[in-house]
């Protein structure tokens, strides 16, 4: 059973917990190098871009694939995603459809097809990644970004995108278990962009990032409609961060009754979905969640009779537009000649 994320992870100086799991956090990283040494990444005759974490999630990565999927396709290239489809344990590459179960590709891969597939940009899940951009290439993709790929060694990259929160940042600097991070901290340089998302006023000291090396903020902010303003709200994730959210809903003014926090990816059972109905009845509040977490409620809200209960609303993460755009335009300059002609009226 998954369990939220340990406060211990994000304090600044090591707990006695974070000592105390650090040896296994030693032989975390040592696996993550074998595996690394022993694979053998394939060269597409495509660029290939990936935006991942060296922390275990929170960033605001998915939110970041969609908004730089969709510039790069309104500047006339035909991107594909390319996700694991975490939770659904598919290997074989499906290409996703938002009307598809969550159990079948995951919810991040939900995420990514609700707001792409509509502009045209196809979306892939599955574990098997060398498959999927085959097939991503062999339906006219002109330009791979894979989703969390900043760990997956089986495909050869021609940019790495790496994304940290703006607060948060590399937490107690340890790895998992002992740490959020996934490789130790000297990875993060690796990358050849470094992303910081969130609320908080980027700087990068303090992080191992070279001075030679880009880097771009990126605000975001939540979209809250304007009524929810004005009604108590019963916030609730299962997100890597979750106060994270929390946090964002008061600074726009919400004023919260209660918050509940759940797992990261957290499979909604319809226990959970009836007790959280029945809290916000008896406080008059309205249910507010994130879209990922959406993804994993829509099967049971489905079985719900219409206008049964109090209301629940998903609430989306907007990315600065500008900055996203600068972003793309450090993507495009670090692919250099890889990047297929653009069309008229497309600029690099």
């Amino acid at each position: 059973m998954a369990l939220p994320t340990p406060g211990f992870w994000y304090r600044r100086q090591p707990s006695w917990q974070a000592r105390l799991l650090q040896p296994a956090g030693w032989l975390y990283a040592l696996a993550v190098r074998i595996h690394r040494a022993c694979s053998r990444p394939l060269r597409l005759p495509l660029p290939v871009v990936s935006i991942g974490n060296i922390t275990l999630g929170g960033t605001g990565k998915t939110p970041l694939v969609i908004a730089l999927a969709r510039e790069l396709a309104g500047r006339g290239l035909r991107p594909a995603v390319l996700t694991r489809g975490y939770g659904s344990g598919r290997r074989q590459p499906l290409q996703v459809r938002p009307d598809l179960p969550v159990a079948l590709v995951g919810d991040e891969a939900l995420e990514l097809a609700a707001s792409l597939c509509p502009l045209g940009v196809a979306v892939w899940a599955g574990s098997d990644r060398a498959t999927a951009a085959r097939r991503a290439i062999a339906a006219g993709a002109e330009l791979l970004l894979l989703d969390d790929g900043l760990q997956h060694w089986r495909l050869a990259r021609d940019c790495d995108l790496t994304v940290l929160d703006a607060v948060q940042r590399l937490g107690n600097g340890l790895t998992f278990p002992a740490g959020p991070l996934r490789e130790p901290a000297g990875a993060l340089a690796r990358a050849q962009l470094l992303v910081l998302t969130g609320r908080g006023e980027p700087q990068l000291a303090g992080l191992p990032w070279p001075a030679t090396k880009p880097w771009l903020a990126v605000p975001s902010a939540i979209a809250l409609p304007e009524q929810l303003l004005q009604r108590p709200l019963l916030a609730f994730c299962g997100i890597g961060l979750p106060q994270k959210f929390f946090a964002a809903l008061r600074e726009r003014g919400c004023r919260l009754v209660a918050s509940e926090v759940f797992p990261d990816h957290h499979p909604y059972a319809q226990g959970d979905l009836e007790r959280l109905l029945a809290q916000a009845r008896a406080t008059s509040a309205v249910l507010v969640t994130t879209v990922k977490d959406w993804q994993r409620l829509a099967p049971l809200l489905a079985s719900l009779p219409p206008a049964d209960g109090p209301e629940l609303v998903a609430v989306p993460l907007e990315l600065d537009r500008a900055a996203v755009g600068r972003l793309a335009d450090q993507v495009l300059h670090v692919l250099g000649p890889r990047v297929p002609q653009l069309p008229p009226g497309g600029h690099g």
